[in-house]
């Protein structure tokens, strides 16, 4: 075997050789490193790592996968700074996309066009559940290797630089939320006030609270006119429903106000549990929660998106998301005049840039009128 200038073909690839103090006896040894398509690919990253040893920066190569980090750095290491919710959706990515993608690579050979190569194919291809994969799906998955990959670098020391911040994230375009008309509003409203759940869709229109939120509540949080917001009820891929604390600032906690007619709903939605407790007798089970089965178990955050496609559909409305609710509360309440600063707090924004950015639309149809508002105010002063 020739080796020239620190590189040689051995087997099928080209392989670069480099001597490197041995941590542990503190002598130089060779240090081989192969699996270059090209002799041009195996001389850069001799170079490369030659320029890190003299920064002191290089990294040994391992044997550890792209794969056996990302298991090991989200169930051991990260799961523990995530909400259940959280926890869930990066792992069914990891475990759907990103492993598949690039699971097999060598984490130590792991370059910014393995990257580049994961995005373009990954939006070509089907996703898990047969249809075109969305590329706000890739784009968060980019966003978790990056963040995984910056663990890499700058706490184990296992790369000299992280890959997936040479590679921009998949662009996407910005959502803008298609919600109801109030007219729209009012016609679900009036389709589906015959259920025993129909309060459940008029509380979340009318205070803008998440889904999971309204299925935490317990009816302990209602004081006077407020209702005070401070848990959510996640659903889980076990099938199972956990209360975790809620989004937003302030400790995830809120005090929303209520106004007279849904706070009169409210108590009529209280006697009609409290019916439905007699009739079941011991069948009933008293959990406290405000929304609840006829057997007074909490309900799932599928069940209640079922009846809202459901009963949408039978009203012969456009449909839209569950969520879709809270950006109309919002959305009406700025076209209306609500200090940005006041609708921030109702939907439990940690701060009201959050609620701008998403809102963006609504506060320029404002900034449209402003001049003519002040003109306006300016000539009635006079």
């Amino acid at each position: 075997m020739k080796v020239r200038n620190g590189i040689t073909y051995r087997g099928k690839s080209w392989s670069y050789v480099m001597r490197v103090i041995d941590p542990k006896t503190g002598k130089s040894k060779p240090t081989w490193v192969s699996g270059f398509d090209t002799r041009e690919s195996a001389e850069l990253a001799r170079d490369e790592a030659r320029l890190a040893k003299r920064k002191r920066i290089y990294v040994p190569p391992t044997s550890r996968t792209v794969g056996e980090f990302l298991t090991t750095w989200l169930h051991e290491i990260h799961r523990p700074q995530l909400k259940v919710s959280s926890y869930e959706s990066y792992e069914k990515l990891v475990r759907n996309y990103i492993i598949p993608g690039l699971g097999n690579i060598r984490l130590c050979d792991l370059r910014p066009s393995h990257i580049q190569s994961f995005y373009t194919e990954t939006l070509s291809k089907p996703g898990v559940s047969g249809k075109p994969i969305n590329a706000r799906t890739v784009a968060y998955a980019g966003a978790i290797l990056k963040k995984s990959l910056r663990y890499a670098v700058e706490v184990e020391g296992a790369l000299p630089f992280n890959p997936a911040s040479r590679v921009p994230l998949v662009r996407t375009n910005p959502k803008r939320n298609e919600v109801w008309t109030r007219n729209d509003l009012a016609v679900f409203l009036n389709e589906i006030k015959s259920h025993r759940l129909s309060f459940f869709f008029r509380l979340s229109a009318y205070t803008g609270a998440r889904r999971g939120e309204l299925l935490a509540l317990r009816w302990a949080d209602l004081e006077g006119k407020h209702l005070n917001i401070s848990k959510s009820r996640v659903g889980l891929n076990r099938g199972v429903s956990e209360t975790d604390t809620t989004k937003g600032g302030n400790g995830g906690k809120r005090r929303v106000r209520l106004d007279d007619e849904t706070l009169e709903l409210f108590i009529a939605h209280r006697k009609r549990q409290i019916e439905e407790r007699l009739v079941m007798g011991s069948a009933y089970s008293e959990t406290g929660y405000v929304f609840t089965r006829e057997d007074g178990l909490p309900i799932t955050a599928d069940h209640v998106t079922h009846l809202f496609l459901k009963f949408s559909k039978l009203a012969g409305l456009r449909v839209i998301r569950l969520h879709d609710l809270r950006h109309l509360h919002a959305t009406e309440l700025l076209r209306l005049g609500e200090p940005l600063h006041v609708v921030a707090n109702r939907l439990g924004h940690k701060d009201a840039m959050v609620t701008a950015t998403i809102y963006a639309h609504v506060t320029d149809e404002q900034a449209e009128s402003a001049s003519d508002t002040f003109a306006n105010g300016v000539r009635l002063a006079n």
